[in-house]
């Protein structure tokens, strides 16, 4: 059977030993060095959903939005719904595999510091849309809900949206490696940013935190990917190819 190296749970649990680690240590100071950390990761991933949209000619709108996202969880680990496309697109989380992750080894308290700016975060690096997190599962709600303020995708819309994502596919994911790699560059560079050698220390600890639970290769791959260029877009073939 193959050993999986990296997934939504090898995300979720690096997050979780990075934020653990730097708050045990530096406190509020910390816990700030995560925030910027969680900001940072979102709004590049948003920038470069925002450059394939607009590589193939499509504005930046909540429609694209949701069309050229970044990754997909493994099946089974989403229950991601949405209520209303309009007037304005609300989304509802019921289940996922960071919340799963967290919740099952009493890492909640940590995992909520990635649950509430991420996703406000990424729709700001796309096209500066306000998101607003209304009920927060990490917070002991029964689902993360979500509204894009004043964006919303008309009913006559509908059919062209569901094409458009049809036609994507997968073409726009990223394997989970990348956004594992993605995720410790920018939790690396702000908790190194704010604490220098001690901040070095504590994510060194944080990898052998994920090293003692997923091994030394998801270790290594976890550094080979950290040194890309994370606000460039990777190669795209296009919605059109």
């Amino acid at each position: 059977m193959d050993i999986i190296l990296s997934s939504a749970s090898h995300h979720a649990m690096l997050f979780a030993y990075l934020a653990k680690r730097t708050i045990e240590t530096f406190g509020d100071a910390g816990r700030e060095a995560v925030t910027a950390g969680v900001i940072r990761y979102g709004e590049q991933r948003g920038r470069r959903m925002a450059l394939r949209t607009q590589a193939d000619g499509n504005p930046l709108d909540v429609e694209n939005y949701l069309v050229y996202g970044e990754w997909e969880a493994f099946p089974g680990q989403m229950d991601l719904r949405f209520p209303t496309y309009t007037p304005e697109v609300r989304m509802e989380n019921h289940r996922c595999p960071w919340h799963t992750e967290w919740s099952k080894r009493g890492l909640l308290e940590y995992g909520q510091y990635y649950c509430k700016d991420v996703d406000a975060a990424l729709a700001r690096g796309y096209n500066g849309m306000e998101l607003k997190l209304f009920a927060n599962r990490t917070l002991g709600d029964d689902c993360c809900d979500f509204t894009f303020c004043g964006c919303g995708i008309p009913e006559e819309r509908m059919e062209a949206f569901a094409e458009k994502r049809r036609r994507i596919g997968n073409k726009a994911k990223m394997p989970w490696e990348y956004h594992v790699g993605h995720l410790y560059s920018a939790m690396h560079e702000a908790i190194t940013g704010a604490f220098g050698a001690e901040g070095e220390a504590v994510a060194s600890q944080a990898l052998d935190d994920y090293e003692k639970e997923y091994g030394k290769e998801a270790r290594a791959l976890v550094l080979e990917y950290a040194g890309l260029d994370y606000d460039a877009m990777p190669p795209y073939e296009g919605i059109g190819s």
